[in-house]
This record gives structure tokens, sequence and C-alpha cells, in this order.
């Protein structure tokens, strides 16, 4: 019996494909997210380059105010946008599940096709080759029994192929699935995070509008009233870190080097709006801001809310908001990470936080969403670095508990 005519037409005949029509109404879908994905961020950047322009403008109320709606019309974008990832992802989920489903049919069609191959193979292995010559009546019959044969043994080689093709395709798109159910769960955290960001800058322009009851020499009083008490916190400050700073040790702490901690803002790089130490806006003001002592960390320019991710695995030491005691007056929403290498690393000015006290983080993670909160002359992170013996909760006469501790120079690590 010829039985490899029919499986190698089985072989050669196109798979059928699960769910066509289904799979292409899934793929226009997504382009269609894609699009409006694409469209979001370009209106994201459109907002970012309104807010540089307004930076200068915060001076007075109507400016802060015009600077104020255009971050919550950002926000609202960005919610927008995240919405729309999470649509993305969980149509490429069901576009991968369909594709997991056609891919298990085709290897079970290969499994069949397989068995019947070697069914066939083993029948005719059978019979030694002088068997064969004996049982036909002429040497061309002979010949197209062997050459049935050798077809048979070629098509076993060729399914054996085509299955392992199917499994590794198989396995790659079950990874594919586990990574975008992962960045789905990413999304709806950010999600969450976002709205908590909304929420805050609305109550931040309620605030506003309610302290200063819409008349600029209100306003302008009020900033005059933040600018003191930061100086009294700040002094403050900077005297009991100028004394935790002698307590560093540099054996126990890690050798000044760059990516002991990721970047603490997604990119490739940073963008410094301040640096460490006497900076220029630190001499320029004489011994008024950081006490005279220099400036404790890093800000970096990150609009409000940007992803803060932690910089290195740790433990959540603490978080808190400094504005519930001395709105305007120091850190804001602040978050403390302590990690395995003796260092601790304070994100400040945040709007919005993303973990608690004791939880596990891991590099990379985000912790919250940068902000506007606390003293702060336009929305960045403040970042620094502390040996973490010398770090504790300071209370200030003015402002609650406070970050303390012996500071390093951040962009030794980063």
């Amino acid at each position: 019996m010829r039985y490899w005519v029919p499986i190698i037409l089985l072989l050669l005949a196109p798979f059928l494909v699960f769910g066509q029509t289904d799979e292409s109404t899934l793929r226009n879908q997504i382009e269609s997210k894609e699009s409006e994905i694409n469209q979001l961020e370009k209106e994201i950047e459109v907002y970012k380059n309104q807010l540089d322009e307004q930076a200068d403008v915060s001076g007075t109320l109507k400016g802060e105010i015009t600077r104020v709606e255009t971050q919550i019309r950002k926000l609202n974008t960005d919610i927008t946008l995240t919405n729309r990832r999470i649509e993305r992802a969980e149509l490429r989920i069901d576009e991968l599940l369909s594709e997991i489903k056609s891919r298990e049919d085709s290897i079970e069609s290969e499994r069949k096709t397989l068995r019947e191959l070697m069914r066939a193979v083993h029948e005719r292995s059978e019979q030694s080759l002088v068997e064969v010559l004996i049982s036909k009546d002429t040497i061309s019959e002979f010949f197209d029994e062997k050459e049935t044969s050798d077809r048979l043994q070629a098509s076993l080689g060729q399914s054996l192929a085509l299955l392992k093709e199917e499994k590794d395709s198989l396995t790659d798109e079950h990874v594919s699935k586990e990574i975008e159910e992962t960045e789905l769960v990413s999304f709806k955290k950010d999600l969450s995070g976002r709205k908590s960001t909304q929420q805050s800058i609305n109550n931040s322009k309620n605030r506003l509008l309610k302290d200063s009851r819409n008349e600029e020499d209100r306003y302008q009083q009020l900033l005059k009233d933040r600018e003191e008490k930061r100086i009294l916190v700040q002094n403050e400050l900077a005297g009991i870190e100028e004394r935790l700073r002698t307590l560093i040790d540099p054996t126990t702490i890690p050798e000044k080097r760059s990516g002991v901690f990721g970047l603490p803002v997604p990119g490739e790089s940073l963008i410094y709006t301040q640096k460490f130490g006497l900076t220029e806006f630190a001499r320029s003001t004489g011994s008024g801001v950081y006490g005279g002592k220099g400036h404790n960390g890093v800000d970096i320019k990150a609009s409000i809310g940007t992803r803060v991710l932690a910089g290195d695995s740790g433990v959540i030491k603490d978080i808190g908001n400094t504005d519930t005691i001395c709105p305007g007056g120091s850190y804001g929403r602040f978050i403390l990470v302590e990690h395995p290498n003796n260092l601790t690393t304070l994100y400040a000015h945040l709007s919005s936080i993303l973990v608690n006290r004791g939880d596990s983080v891991n590099r990379g993670q985000i912790i919250g969403y940068s902000g506007n909160s606390g003293f702060s002359t336009g929305p960045h992170l403040h970042f620094t670095v502390y040996a973490s013996n010398t770090y504790r909760l300071h209370q200030t006469k003015n402002c609650g508990l406070i970050p303390a501790g012996g500071y390093l120079n951040p962009e030794d690590y980063l």
C-alpha cells in the first residue's frame, strides 16, 4: 500500500488558521489603539512644552493658576493614554490567545501526521530489501517500492522538524503572553497612580484659590510666608544634617561609581535643574537657602505625573508629606528607600505615592509620581543619597517630621 501519497499531500497542505476573521478584527482594533496612543503622546508633548514656557510665570497668581490648569489638562490626557494602553494590552493578550490556540491545533495535526508516517515506516521496515526484491515481479516495481520508502523517511524527518518548530513558536507565544499580562498589571497600577496625582493637583488648585481668595496681594503674601517658613525649616535641617555627616563611615558604603543606582525617572539620561552642593542658586541667595551648607541632593527635571523609579532594590523605610504641617515649606510628599548596600535614597516633591512603609521594592519599580509639593519653584524630583546608618526622621520645630541624614553626592552613584 502506498501511504506516502496522501501523507505528503497532507504535509504540503496549508494549515487552517484558527479564528482567521477574529484575528483580523483584533489586529485592526490593536492598530486603531496604537494610532490613538500616538496621537495622545503628541498632545502630551504639546502640554509639556506649554508647561516649560509657563515655568517662569508662576510668580503671579494668574500665572500659577494657568500653569496648574495646564498640568490638569496634561494629567487628564495621561489618564486617557494609560486607558488606551490598557485596552491595547488586553487586545494583544486576546490576539496571543488566538495564536496559541491556532498553534496548538497545528501541533495536534502534526502529531497525527507523525503517527501515520511512523506506522507506515514501521510496516515497510519489517521487510529487508532482499525480501522486497523477491516479492516483486519486476525490477521496476522494486525501485518504485524503494523510492516510496525513501520518501516516507524524508517525510518523517520533515514532520519532526515542523513539530519542533511549532512547539518552539508556541513557547515564544506563551512568553509573549506573560510579558503582556505583566505589562497590563503595570498599566493598571499606573492608572491608579495617575488618578491619585490628578486628585492631588486638583486639591492643590482648590487650596490655592481658597487661600488666596483669588487675590494677587494675598497670593504674594502666601509666597512670602512660605519662604519665611522654608528658611526656618531649612536652617534647622542643615544644622542637624551637618552633624549627621560626621557619622558617615566610608568603609561601609559602596565606592563611587556610575550605575550603583539606576535612573530615578525613565529615560536614557537625566536633566538636572540643580546639582549637588554649593550650586549657583545656593551661592546667589547666601545663607538663606540650605542654611549656607549647599544643596543636599540633585533636582531632576520631571513634569508632574512622571514615574518615579526605585534606584535599586530595597525596603520602603519611610513615606510622608510635610505639607500637612507646613505647606510649601519642605519636601512635600516624600519616599525613603533603604538599600542592602548601606545607602538610603530620598525621593521628594512627589504628587502621589504608590508604596507603603515596609514594602519591598525592586530596582526600577514605580514607587510614585513626580510633582510640585513642598517648597518647589516648579515640578521636579529631588533625589538625595544618605549613608543608611546616619538616616532618621528628624522632629523639627516648624514642620514636624522631616527626613535627615549624612548626605552624599548622588552623581557619584548614578
